[in-house]
């Protein structure tokens, strides 16, 4: 067997097979509108989406790891709020006339880029926060479900680029045994998640457990970031 180090991000041993986590397409189309009126419309309406899908996925955090953890999608929800956030949608949708979908990719991909920006890792990792909000907002406005590990069937071990809080909180503990992330750090919210929900977690492993094969037998160690392929 062979070793790959990452970050131990929580405790515990897990052994079991590879189970590949691949996101749905959200890609589309960048396009004008005719109505920009509408469009800011269909924002909203799926921001109102968004609010009732965390207040949902706050309860099953609060229910599974405690008050404490459940506490990051509040934050997520008074994102939805942000006012700086939403007149950067709101101005390119009515003076560039873009989609919705244009306009809120680029003003989350500015937000994510003056945090990475910043010298202090708790705040740099709050990006993936700000990707975790614009992806559920993304997915409702393409109508796209979310069922990443729908044909999860047997207890696996999660190998995937990256969590979000969102993804992890939703991982059914009866068939995740842990996971394993390419990227990612100690101090994010996916780790912080994993530990109070119990799960063996590494962090930042690197992009060689992207190649493992799926079913492969893994022996994961969360408490010394060793994954065994």
């Amino acid at each position: 067997m062979r070793t790959i180090r990452g970050i131990a991000a929580s405790r515990g041993v897990a052994i079991g097979p590879a189970f590949h986590f691949r996101r749905a397409d959200l890609s589309f189309e960048r396009c004008t509108v005719e109505d920009p009126a509408a469009e800011w419309a269909r924002f909203q309406a799926a921001l109102e989406t968004a609010r009732e899908q965390l207040a949902d996925v706050y309860a099953k955090a609060e229910a599974e790891s405690g008050a404490e953890q459940a506490a990051i999608f509040q934050a997520h929800a008074l994102m939805l709020e942000d006012p700086e956030l939403l007149e950067a949608v709101r101005t390119a949708i009515e003076e560039q006339c873009i989609n919705a979908e244009a306009a809120l990719s680029d003003a989350a991909e500015m937000y994510v880029q003056m945090l990475e920006a910043l010298d202090d890792e708790y705040l740099s990792a709050r990006a993936a926060d700000v990707r975790d909000v614009a992806t559920r907002v993304l997915r409702i406005l393409l109508g796209v479900a979310e069922s990443p590990t729908a044909n999860l069937t047997v207890p696996s071990i999660i190998l995937a680029r990256d969590l979000t809080p969102s993804d992890t909180v939703l991982l059914d503990k009866s068939l995740v045994l842990g996971f394993c992330t390419a990227e990612g750090g100690a101090t994010s919210h996916t780790a912080i998640l994993a530990r109070g929900l119990g799960l063996p977690a590494i962090v930042g492993a690197g992009p060689d457990i992207l190649e493992i094969p799926d079913s492969a037998m893994l022996v994961l160690d969360g408490s010394d970031g060793t994954l065994l392929v």
